[in-house]
């Protein structure tokens, strides 16, 4: 092992570390730490070669995460904003920049090139903003990203022509050989799509193996983006064509979490790599130039996207903050000033220059996207511009969404999440479901169940099953550690939501609560009635006596349950639903469960109690012993037709 680069990522490593701590004691955002880190050690040191070929994969990793997150249908949506409001916005800033550069002296193509650098905006910090100010199915999140999209795309276009810009002609004795390429790039990618990746995926996924899905993932990935760059095109284009190829797939939540913690680590290095190649000595020479040109250029960002949503017609509180958002220059530029280097399109010293000014109008970003209010309130002292401070004329295709809330989780689809699920859609109580089988996730997503696949403790699934606005989760996940992983998920991403568990033994109660459930049922005295009765109380479903009863359980160590008659059960639960009630018969002879007729009935059984037993898998077949207690639900006349059968 080269121990050179050893103690090189040693140093960087532990440096950003302390730089770390004290900007979070200073509540400054991380990323400006980062950028600070790279400074600081820029002359420590010598070769950073193989650092900068690492940070360039939280590049290609954040391409690929923008693949697996973008979604056809919600791009649809706002495709005119995304596309036409991506074009203007672009072309806008990159026409104004550009008369920048000509200003200062650069030639026309160096000018040109300068204002596509500028043009473009920082995908990772806006996201990543959004998703800490939970605006990203807002208005302005939906079109901001469509615009960062459209971004992500012109970029690769610039890459493609920056050659021409630094005078370098197309050999077009090649054209015909790429054509090629290309063509069977598209074949491929077409039957990847249909069979190959959906197959391979569902295979890995089966296995339940998680290393083996993540090398999967990680060679989709790679061997995409390795690829498309053995015909020419940027790693950055087939990172993102990767993405694309999963995100049609039902894995595509799975995948995202596994993957952001790479992208997390590579992008960390990515922003301490672009301190590093800040020229200290030349950054603080030009400090002035630098300061009145990131002035500049955050005025010139925000007018050419103000300019833009006023040409969309989007309300002015809306484009203000889009306007925010977008100002700072993008970690793409960094990519497209080192091709422009290689073409001679810019000098180390316009370089050093250039970083600076970047770096300045990234860090900026955070505080004026705290000052958003503020500056609104100034727009809105000016007679030209209506405020809308209600949001009363959005155009009906960027109308928020009428995205879930007050749901319910159910995270595991066995034989209890199917019982909660049913009742949860009897009761029309919203609800998402999340589970590994990725057989039981494709035959139930086929009958209309909204469930996803992945595991309940996966941030990004979470999100994905909309965890920060839900009212409760239930989890019944099959191993005591993935329960606890849950819960610790769940809890931070919503520490207000209400956990209930099924927990295998009674011994794991305690640690259970401990770890930030507020109610848990183990295995050994559940039934499904009870566990939804709990929901139905959270619901406020006109259940007061429920919660009475499950402190008393709980007291008890749930041996209350056990030993209840089948008077106390009718009693308990009949009159607690205004549709259905809930009733019991207690058998006197073994019998099967088909001798009585409850499906004539529309009845619906929901558990047997055998002694400290209960059994709620019961079929037709389903052999019954003396004294055994039957619960079933349904309506009044139809128990009553029931009984009078019997």
């Amino acid at each position: 092992m080269d121990l050179a680069l050893l103690g090189n990522m040693s140093i960087i490593l532990i440096t950003a570390v302390i730089v770390l701590l004290v900007f979070n004691k200073l509540k400054l955002p991380t990323m400006i730490g980062l950028f600070f880190t790279g400074i600081v050690l820029g002359h420590a040191i010598n070769d950073t070669s193989l650092i900068s070929t690492v940070s360039e994969l939280g590049v290609i990793f954040l391409l690929f995460i923008i693949g697996l997150e973008f979604s056809v249908e919600k791009f649809s949506s706002i495709k005119r904003y995304a596309l036409i409001g991506g074009f203007l916005q672009v072309s806008i800033t990159t026409i104004l920049i550009s008369a920048l550069g000509l200003i200062l002296g650069l030639n026309p193509n160096s000018a040109l090139f300068f204002g596509f650098l500028v043009a473009f905006s920082s995908t990772a910090i806006v996201m990543k903003i959004m998703q800490q100010r939970h605006i990203t199915h807002s208005v302005q999140g939906r079109v901001t990203l469509g615009i960062l999209i459209f971004q992500d795309i012109a970029v690769i276009i610039v890459i493609l022509i920056t050659p021409l810009l630094g005078g370098h002609e197309l050999a077009f004795n090649n054209l015909p050989s790429l054509i090629v390429k290309c063509i069977g790039l598209v074949v491929m990618l077409y039957v990847g799509t249909k069979w190959f990746i959906p197959l391979a995926l569902r295979d890995a996924a089966k296995t339940k193996n998680r290393d083996l899905f993540l090398l999967l993932t990680l060679f989709i990935c790679m061997g995409t983006t390795f690829g498309t760059s053995l015909i020419g095109i940027g790693p950055e284009l087939g990172a993102f064509i990767a993405g694309l190829l999963i995100s049609n797939t039902e894995y595509s939540h799975q995948t995202l979490g596994y993957i952001q913690p790479f992208q997390d680590v590579f992008m960390s290095i990515f922003f301490i790599s672009i301190g590093l190649m800040v020229n200290l000595h030349l950054f603080l020479y030009n400090i002035v130039t630098i300061l009145v040109l990131t002035v500049i250029i955050l005025v010139i960002k925000f007018t050419a996207t103000l300019i833009t949503g006023m040409a969309l017609k989007l309300p002015s509180k809306v484009t203000i903050s889009i306007a925010v958002l977008l100002s700072q220059i993008g970690e793409f530029s960094f990519v497209l000033a080192r091709e422009g280097m290689n073409y001679g399109l810019m000098t180390n010293q316009f370089f050093s220059v250039f970083l600076g000014v970047s770096i300045l109008t990234m860090s900026a970003t955070p505080f004026l996207e705290k000052m958003t209010p503020k500056i609104v309130r100034l727009f809105n002292n000016i007679d030209y511009f209506d405020i809308d401070e209600e949001l009363m004329t959005l155009p009906e295709e960027i109308e928020d969404p009428q995205d879930i809330s007050d749901h319910v989780i159910l995270v595991g689809l066995g034989r209890n999440g199917k019982h909660m699920a049913r009742a949860c859609k009897k009761f029309n109580i919203p609800y998402r479901i999340v589970d590994m089988n990725p057989v039981i996730v494709e035959n139930q997503q086929a009958m209309g169940l909204p469930v996803i696949y992945g595991k309940g403790s996966n941030e990004s699934v979470l999100k994905e099953l909309g965890i920060t606005s839900a009212l409760c989760i239930v989890i019944s996940s099959s191993t005591y550690d993935e329960t606890i992983k849950t819960i610790d998920a769940a809890r931070r991403l919503n520490p207000d939501i209400h956990i209930i568990v099924r927990t295998r033994y009674l011994k794991n109660l305690d640690d259970v609560i401990d770890a930030g459930a507020d109610e848990v049922i183990p295995k050994e005295f559940e039934t499904s009635i009870m566990m939804f009765t709990r929901i139905m109380d959270y619901y406020n479903k006109d259940v007061d006596e429920i919660t009475d009863a499950v402190n008393d359980l709980r007291s008890n160590n749930y041996d209350a349950f056990r030993s209840v008659t089948s008077e106390d059960i009718s009693t308990y639960l009949n009159h607690k639903y205004t549709n259905l009630e809930v009733d019991s018969l207690r058998v006197s002879e073994d019998r099967s469960i088909d001798d009585f007729p409850f499906t004539e009935n529309s009845l619906t059984i929901t558990g047997v109690i055998r002694g400290k037993d209960t059994f709620i898998d019961v079929t037709p077949h389903f052999k019954l012993l003396a004294n055994d207690l039957i619960v079933f639900v349904g309506h009044r006349e139809n128990i009553n037709k029931f009984f009078d059968a019997i």
